[in-house]
């Protein structure tokens, strides 16, 4: 008997409700979107998320970003089911993300460019159930079934943008600290 949650090597996994299914591949959609799409830059057809945001952080904003990245793994791998092969592709993304992401400003531009789970979400696709009316969900994403609106349905924007002032204020607090070392360093020597 294996572990709860988890099937043991040559069992054979239980059926999903196409229910439980499609609210997967919703919430999905709506992490990666959140993630990495879900502001386009005024004037461009740039789009850019939490992680390329939280990136701007020294060092724990790719980590954090990191650890939602490694959930989506998770959830691919307890869900749906995929290969060890695919897992480890994913994980490739997201561990080129954080060790790219954690370079200033480098990291900051690729986190914009590489989008990982965009990536990740497109490397789960062969792996969804289709739902009862025989069709896929669509896979490109939450946001990119119709125009990138700034408020999307569905998202907390109150608290997305709370988060962002918090985070905005820890960064601020960041480059005050700096700016304090540094000029005490420059009056010690």
């Amino acid at each position: 008997m294996g572990v709860k949650g988890f099937i043991e090597p040559g069992s054979t996994a239980p059926p999903r409700s196409s229910a439980a299914s499609a609210t997967m591949d919703r919430n999905l959609e709506r992490v990666a979107w959140l993630m990495d799409r879900a502001i386009t830059i005024p004037g461009t057809k740039i789009t850019v998320g939490l992680d390329a945001i939280l990136g701007l952080l020294p060092v724990g904003g790719d980590a954090l970003t990191g650890l939602v990245q490694a959930g989506l793994v998770l959830v691919a791998l307890g869900h749906y089911r995929v290969p060890k092969t695919v897992a480890a592709q994913m994980m490739g993304n997201v561990l080129l993300d954080v060790a790219i992401g954690a370079i200033p400003l480098l990291g900051d531009l690729f986190d914009v460019a590489f989008k990982a789970n965009t990536r990740n979400l497109k490397l789960l696709e062969p792996y969804r159930q289709p739902d009862p009316g025989g069709s896929v969900p669509p896979t490109s994403g939450f946001a990119a079934t119709r125009p990138v609106v700034f408020q999307p349905p569905g998202t907390p924007w109150g608290l997305i943008l709370g988060i962002g002032a918090v985070l905005f204020l820890a960064l601020a607090l960041v480059v005050i600290g700096f700016a304090t070392v540094v000029r005490w360093i420059i009056r010690m020597g």
